[in-house]
């Protein structure tokens, strides 16, 4: 590993690391960290490609050009936040290849992908730990009728009571379903994406609890930041490359 790619990684951890820090606080992150990884990035990129010359130079534009199109995809089908594109993007711009600092002994001769996607590909297969785990808790926690009749949000959330609703502790959560009144019923609808829960939205809850129209319960959904996954996914490509070569190779 050169100096410049050390340089970059240990930028990229920080960066990352105050991205996740700032999305779990404020449920936003600051332009200003990605103008500043382009800042350093750009000279950075330029350095390394006098130096290396041809070579490095493709698979920057290959990395940068495909890390850039695929996020932007993703999050204009609201796959993923404006700040998770411009983190891979940037990732991209200042790690273009594997660093080549690997734990495990076996070496992939070819890596397909530019290290931003494989950061990107881990990150999505470590995002599956939550549905799994969701599905564990209310297994666990579930009698056997709720979870066979819940099953199809036993993966997205789990059950919490309408009075805890606005506990700091589960600030970062949605509803599962949309509550609406028609006529005389209540409609219940499935939410993908999941609904906002502030003071007025929990109020309206217990009053319909209070009339007999919902229980005591509704479903809840843990709102994560994408960031925290797309942080290990680099750490893991970091020191063991993709898990989809690994996941082929063994499985």
């Amino acid at each position: 590993m050169t100096e410049t790619a050390i340089l970059s990684v240990i930028f990229c951890t920080l960066i990352l690391i105050y991205a996740c820090y700032s999305d779990l606080k404020r449920r936003s992150v600051t332009n200003y960290l990605w103008a500043l990884m382009i800042a350093v990035g750009i000279p950075l990129a330029v350095y390394n490609i006098i130096l290396h010359g041809t070579t490095l130079l493709v698979n920057f534009i290959f990395s940068v050009l495909f890390t850039s199109t695929l996020s932007y995809l993703l999050f204009r089908l609201h796959l993923f936040g404006g700040a998770d594109a411009k983190s891979l993007i940037c990732i991209s711009l200042l790690i273009p290849t594997h660093p080549g600092f690997n734990l495990l002994s076996y070496h992939f001769p070819i890596e397909l992908f530019p290290f931003a996607i494989s950061t990107l590909l881990n990150a999505a297969i470590l995002s599956l730990i939550v549905p799994f785990s969701l599905f564990f808790y209310n297994l666990l926690n579930l009698r056997q009728n709720g979870l066979r009749r819940n099953l199809r949000f036993a993966f997205l959330g789990y059950k919490l009571p309408i009075n805890a609703l606005t506990d700091v502790k589960h600030r970062h959560i949605r509803l599962v379903h949309s509550y609406e009144e028609e006529e005389e019923n209540l409609e219940r609808r499935f939410s993908f994406d999941g609904i906002e829960i502030n003071k007025e939205v929990a109020e309206r809850l217990k009053n319909y609890s209070g009339q007999g129209k919902i229980g005591k319960e509704v479903w809840v959904m843990p709102e994560l930041p994408f960031m925290l996954f797309i942080t290990s996914g680099f750490f893991v490509s970091l020191f063991y490359g993709n898990l989809i070569f690994y996941i082929l190779l063994y499985f």
